[in-house]
């Protein structure tokens, strides 16, 4: 493993401990046993450190996931597997940090947007093209992908925050069950 990618897989340790709000590299680096200079030489910037990390983030949670079987016939069976999917540790991490720069995002968009859209583009173009496989429109694939997306993300945030966690599931549910009836389908992907 190179250095870059040896002080990444550091970083995501830190900030899954300590979160992205308030990230400073200062004390991110006396934690890594390194320089604040060193960190910028080794990925030019605070945004791609925080890029890299938290596309590491992304991998993990990617290779906790696996990939849906036969049981998932329609849209909001695969809204079910995926919220299912979500619902372990390594998912609730990398929810939280995509949350976070969501926040840091919102205060700052020039600086932090790119990041967000490199973190949604790979659960993206798979969702479209299975939604593609369900019957949904061309048209329409894009919105409802973006729909499900920006859906899940509410609900991750609102079980993080709850205090009774189930509210969430009984939303995804739901919401699983209005895209059968709009887009009702007997094909799988």
């Amino acid at each position: 493993m190179d250095r870059r990618a040896e002080l990444a897989e550091r970083v995501l340790d830190y900030v899954l401990e300590h979160g992205l709000i308030g990230l400073s590299l200062r004390p991110l680096a006396a934690a890594l046993g390194t320089s604040d200079r060193m960190l910028i030489y080794h990925f030019g910037s605070k945004e791609r450190l925080v890029g890299d990390a938290l596309a590491l983030a992304q991998q993990r949670l990617a290779a906790s996931i696996e990939p849906p079987g036969a049981e998932v016939r329609t849209i909001g069976d695969l809204v079910r597997y995926l919220w299912t999917a979500l619902d372990n540790a390594s998912s609730r991490q990398a929810t939280r940090l995509y949350l976070d720069l969501s926040v840091l995002t919102t205060q700052d968009p020039e600086r932090w947007r790119t990041a967000v859209e490199q973190l949604r583009a790979p659960w993206h173009e798979p969702l479209r093209l299975g939604l593609a496989a369900f019957g949904v429109p061309a048209a329409e694939t894009r919105a409802v992908a973006d729909l499900i997306l920006g859906t899940l993300d509410g609900l991750a945030l609102d079980r993080l925050v709850a205090g009774d966690p189930s509210r969430a599931d009984a939303a995804a549910a739901a919401f699983a069950d209005l895209l059968d009836s709009r887009h009702p389908s007997g094909t799988s992907p």
